[in-house]
C-alpha cells in the first residue's frame, strides 16, 4: 500500500506540472515579453540561470504544451513505481538543468522552450530503472530495445531524417535538445542508483520504492 500511494503522489506531481504547462501559454498571451524572459537564450543562459531551468516549463502554443503535458504524464504513470516524489522531483530538477548546460555547451539551439527533454531524459532513466531491476539482462529485451530506439530516434532527429510532432520531433534543433535530454536522464539514473547503493550500505536510513524492491 505504502508503495501504491507513493506512485499516486508522482502520478499528482506530473498532474500539477502539466496542468501548468498547459496553463502558460494563455497566461503567456496576456503577458506579450514573459517568454523572452523564462526561455533558455544562448547569450544569457550564464548570466540569467533561471533559465536554465524556466525554459522547460514554457512552450510556444497551447498544441506544443499539451503533446508535452501529455508526453510527461505518460512517462510518470508507466514509471512512478520507481520513484517517490523527492526521487521524481530530483529528477525532474536534475535532468532540465543539465540538459540545459549541455545544450548551452553545445551551442544548438540559440534558443527553445519545451517539456520535451525533460520527457526524453526520464523515460532514459525510467528505462534504465526497469531494465536494472532484471539485473540489465538481455533475455529481458525490452528495456534495451527501447533505449536502442529512443537513442535512435534522436539520432535521426539531429540527422534530420526524422519530424513528427506526435514523437515530440520538429526539427533537428530540437534533437539536440532531446539529446541532451538522454544524457542528462542517465546520469540522474546514476546519481539515483548511487543513493540507492548508499542507502543498501546503511540500512537505518529510510528507502525509495526502488530499494525496497532489489
Amino acid at each position: 500500500m505504502h508503495k501504491i500511494n507513493e506512485a499516486i503522489q508522482v502520478i499528482i506531481c506530473s498532474l500539477v506540472i502539466a496542468a501548468v504547462a498547459i496553463w502558460l501559454p494563455y497566461y503567456q498571451a496576456e503577458t506579450g515579453s514573459l517568454l523572452n524572459q523564462y526561455d533558455f537564450a544562448q547569450a544569457l543562459a550564464w548570466q540569467e540561470p533561471w533559465r536554465l531551468l524556466t525554459a522547460h516549463f514554457f512552450h510556444l502554443d497551447a498544441r506544443h504544451a499539451l503533446y508535452n503535458a501529455l508526453g510527461l504524464l505518460m512517462v510518470s504513470v508507466f514509471f512512478a513505481r520507481h520513484f517517490d516524489v523527492r526521487t521524481w522531483l530530483n529528477a525532474i530538477l536534475v535532468i532540465a538543468t543539465l540538459a540545459s548546460v549541455l545544450v548551452r555547451l553545445v551551442g544548438i539551439p540559440e534558443r527553445f522552450v519545451g517539456l520535451s527533454g525533460v520527457i526524453h531524459g526520464l523515460l532514459m532513466m525510467s528505462l534504465l530503472l526497469e531494465w536494472a531491476k532484471q539485473k540489465y539482462a538481455f533475455n529481458d529485451w525490452l528495456p534495451p530495445l527501447s533505449i536502442a530506439l529512443l537513442t535512435l530516434k534522436v539520432v535521426l532527429e539531429i540527422t534530420g531524417l526524422l519530424n513528427s510532432q506526435i514523437l515530440l520531433s520538429q526539427g533537428n534543433t530540437f534533437g539536440y535538445v532531446h539529446g541532451a535530454g538522454l544524457v542528462a536522464g542517465v546520469v540522474a539514473w546514476r546519481l539515483h542508483r548511487r543513493r540507492l547503493a548508499s542507502l543498501t550500505a546503511n540500512p537505518n536510513k529510510p528507502t525509495t520504492t526502488e530499494s525496497s524492491q532489489e
